[in-house]
Protein backbone atom coordinates (compact mmCIF):
# COMPACT_ATOMS: atom_id res chain seq x y z
CA UNK A 1 0.00 0.00 0.00
CA UNK A 2 1.61 3.19 -1.05
CA UNK A 3 0.44 6.17 1.42
CA UNK A 4 0.85 10.40 0.54
CA UNK A 5 3.27 11.80 3.00
CA UNK A 6 1.53 13.64 5.39
CA UNK A 7 0.78 17.46 5.16
CA UNK A 8 1.83 18.34 8.54
CA UNK A 9 4.16 16.57 10.11
CA UNK A 10 3.07 14.81 13.97
CA UNK A 11 4.46 17.36 16.75
CA UNK A 12 6.85 15.35 18.48
CA UNK A 13 6.33 15.60 22.70
CA UNK A 14 9.77 17.78 23.21
CA UNK A 15 7.88 19.59 21.41
CA UNK A 16 4.31 20.28 23.80
CA UNK A 17 3.40 22.73 25.85
CA UNK A 18 1.50 21.82 29.27
CA UNK A 19 -1.91 21.96 27.97
CA UNK A 20 -0.95 18.91 25.04
CA UNK A 21 1.04 16.80 27.97
CA UNK A 22 -2.37 16.83 30.34
CA UNK A 23 -4.34 16.40 27.54
CA UNK A 24 -2.90 13.07 26.02
CA UNK A 25 -1.92 11.83 29.48
CA UNK A 26 -3.94 8.83 28.84
CA UNK A 27 -2.84 8.16 25.20
CA UNK A 28 0.74 7.38 25.94
CA UNK A 29 2.82 6.46 24.04
CA UNK A 30 0.54 9.25 21.69
CA UNK A 31 -0.05 7.75 18.37
CA UNK A 32 0.41 9.75 14.85
CA UNK A 33 -3.06 11.33 15.24
CA UNK A 34 -2.74 12.31 18.09
CA UNK A 35 0.74 14.52 17.63
CA UNK A 36 -1.14 15.62 14.50
CA UNK A 37 -3.91 16.65 16.82
CA UNK A 38 -1.24 18.48 19.21
CA UNK A 39 -0.60 21.13 16.65
CA UNK A 40 -3.95 22.80 18.04
CA UNK A 41 -3.46 22.41 21.85
CA UNK A 42 -6.88 24.03 22.56
CA UNK A 43 -9.06 22.29 20.08
CA UNK A 44 -7.07 18.88 21.35
CA UNK A 45 -7.45 19.37 25.05
CA UNK A 46 -11.42 20.31 24.50
CA UNK A 47 -12.28 17.31 22.48
CA UNK A 48 -10.34 14.51 24.37
CA UNK A 49 -12.48 14.45 26.86
CA UNK A 50 -15.44 13.67 24.25
CA UNK A 51 -13.59 11.28 22.52
CA UNK A 52 -12.43 9.24 25.42
CA UNK A 53 -15.89 9.15 26.86
CA UNK A 54 -17.73 8.40 23.69
CA UNK A 55 -15.02 5.82 22.74
CA UNK A 56 -14.76 3.64 26.38
CA UNK A 57 -17.35 4.90 28.57
CA UNK A 58 -20.90 5.12 26.40
CA UNK A 59 -23.66 2.64 26.63
CA UNK A 60 -22.56 0.43 23.67
CA UNK A 61 -20.75 -2.45 24.14
CA UNK A 62 -17.26 -2.82 22.94
CA UNK A 63 -18.03 -5.17 19.92
CA UNK A 64 -20.83 -2.88 18.87
CA UNK A 65 -18.44 0.53 19.14
CA UNK A 66 -15.66 -1.58 17.09
CA UNK A 67 -18.62 -2.61 14.82
CA UNK A 68 -19.83 0.63 13.98
CA UNK A 69 -16.01 2.48 13.59
CA UNK A 70 -14.66 0.03 11.31
CA UNK A 71 -18.13 0.03 9.08
CA UNK A 72 -17.37 3.87 9.18
CA UNK A 73 -13.55 3.01 8.70
CA UNK A 74 -14.27 1.19 5.63
CA UNK A 75 -17.42 3.75 3.81
CA UNK A 76 -15.33 6.53 4.39
CA UNK A 77 -12.17 4.96 2.68
CA UNK A 78 -9.99 6.43 6.15
CA UNK A 79 -7.11 3.41 6.30
CA UNK A 80 -5.60 4.88 9.59
CA UNK A 81 -9.33 4.46 11.39
CA UNK A 82 -9.45 1.46 9.68
CA UNK A 83 -6.08 0.65 10.56
CA UNK A 84 -5.98 1.22 14.51
CA UNK A 85 -9.68 -0.09 15.32
CA UNK A 86 -9.37 -3.16 13.37
CA UNK A 87 -5.87 -3.83 15.51
CA UNK A 88 -7.80 -2.89 18.78
CA UNK A 89 -10.96 -4.70 17.67
CA UNK A 90 -8.78 -8.32 17.38
CA UNK A 91 -6.19 -7.23 20.62
CA UNK A 92 -9.29 -7.14 22.74
CA UNK A 93 -11.17 -10.32 21.27
CA UNK A 94 -14.15 -8.31 20.38
CA UNK A 95 -14.09 -8.89 16.49
CA UNK A 96 -11.86 -11.47 14.76
CA UNK A 97 -10.09 -10.92 11.69
CA UNK A 98 -12.82 -12.22 9.12
CA UNK A 99 -15.62 -10.54 11.22
CA UNK A 100 -13.72 -7.15 10.97
CA UNK A 101 -12.44 -7.66 7.14
CA UNK A 102 -16.63 -8.06 6.63
CA UNK A 103 -16.95 -4.62 7.46
CA UNK A 104 -15.48 -3.44 4.43
CA UNK A 105 -17.75 -4.83 2.07
CA UNK A 106 -21.48 -5.00 1.35
CA UNK A 107 -23.10 -6.67 4.53
CA UNK A 108 -24.47 -9.60 4.08
CA UNK A 109 -27.15 -9.68 6.42
CA UNK A 110 -26.65 -13.84 7.13
CA UNK A 111 -23.04 -13.22 8.45
CA UNK A 112 -24.29 -10.84 11.29
CA UNK A 113 -26.49 -11.62 14.02
CA UNK A 114 -30.00 -9.42 14.22
CA UNK A 115 -28.55 -7.32 16.49
CA UNK A 116 -25.78 -6.24 14.45
CA UNK A 117 -26.89 -6.51 10.96
CA UNK A 118 -29.64 -3.86 12.51
CA UNK A 119 -26.75 -1.72 13.54
CA UNK A 120 -24.66 -1.76 10.81
CA UNK A 121 -27.37 -0.66 8.19
CA UNK A 122 -28.13 2.09 10.94
CA UNK A 123 -24.38 3.46 10.35
CA UNK A 124 -24.55 3.20 6.71
CA UNK A 125 -28.10 5.05 7.04
CA UNK A 126 -25.77 7.69 9.00
CA UNK A 127 -23.44 7.92 6.89
CA UNK A 128 -25.12 8.34 3.90
CA UNK A 129 -28.76 9.94 4.83
CA UNK A 130 -27.40 12.05 8.21
CA UNK A 131 -29.97 9.94 10.15
CA UNK A 132 -30.98 6.23 10.77
CA UNK A 133 -33.82 5.19 8.64
CA UNK A 134 -37.25 3.42 9.58
CA UNK A 135 -36.19 -0.02 9.02
CA UNK A 136 -32.84 0.32 11.28
CA UNK A 137 -34.65 2.18 13.64
CA UNK A 138 -37.56 -0.20 14.39
CA UNK A 139 -35.01 -2.89 14.20
CA UNK A 140 -33.00 -2.01 16.89
CA UNK A 141 -35.74 -0.62 18.89
CA UNK A 142 -36.65 -4.56 18.87
CA UNK A 143 -33.80 -5.34 20.44
CA UNK A 144 -34.44 -3.06 22.72
CA UNK A 145 -32.61 -0.59 22.38
CA UNK A 146 -33.40 2.50 24.59
CA UNK A 147 -33.28 6.34 23.59
CA UNK A 148 -29.65 7.02 25.68
CA UNK A 149 -28.45 3.88 23.91
CA UNK A 150 -29.57 5.37 20.16
CA UNK A 151 -27.95 8.75 21.56
CA UNK A 152 -24.47 7.17 21.68
CA UNK A 153 -24.95 5.08 18.51
CA UNK A 154 -25.41 8.30 16.61
CA UNK A 155 -22.85 10.48 18.64
CA UNK A 156 -19.73 7.51 18.38
CA UNK A 157 -20.91 7.40 14.30
CA UNK A 158 -20.17 11.47 14.19
CA UNK A 159 -17.65 11.43 16.39
CA UNK A 160 -15.73 8.90 14.08
CA UNK A 161 -16.77 10.31 11.07
CA UNK A 162 -15.00 13.42 11.97
CA UNK A 163 -12.21 11.50 13.11
CA UNK A 164 -11.87 9.97 9.76
CA UNK A 165 -11.90 13.13 7.91
CA UNK A 166 -8.85 14.68 10.43
CA UNK A 167 -6.95 11.92 9.37
CA UNK A 168 -7.66 11.33 5.67
CA UNK A 169 -7.42 15.59 5.71
CA UNK A 170 -3.85 15.28 7.23
CA UNK A 171 -2.79 12.28 5.77
CA UNK A 172 -2.08 10.67 8.52
CA UNK A 173 1.35 8.40 8.56
CA UNK A 174 -0.04 4.74 9.47
CA UNK A 175 1.10 3.23 12.79
CA UNK A 176 3.65 0.10 12.81
CA UNK A 177 0.77 -3.40 12.58
CA UNK A 178 -1.70 -1.24 10.72
CA UNK A 179 -3.18 -3.06 7.69
CA UNK A 180 -5.06 -1.99 4.91
CA UNK A 181 -8.88 -1.92 4.59
CA UNK A 182 -9.44 -5.49 2.02
CA UNK A 183 -10.75 -4.44 -1.40
CA UNK A 184 -12.07 -6.59 -3.73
Amino acid sequence: MTQLPPRVPPLESADWDQQTWTALKRWQPPMNFHKTMAHNPDTLSKWIGFGDHILFDNLMQLREREIVILRIAANLDCAYEWGAHRKFAIAQEALTPVEADRLAFPVAASDWSVREAALIAAVDDLQLNGGIGDAAWAALTEQGFTPAWFIDLIYLTGEFIMVGMFMKSFRITLEDGFVPIPRG
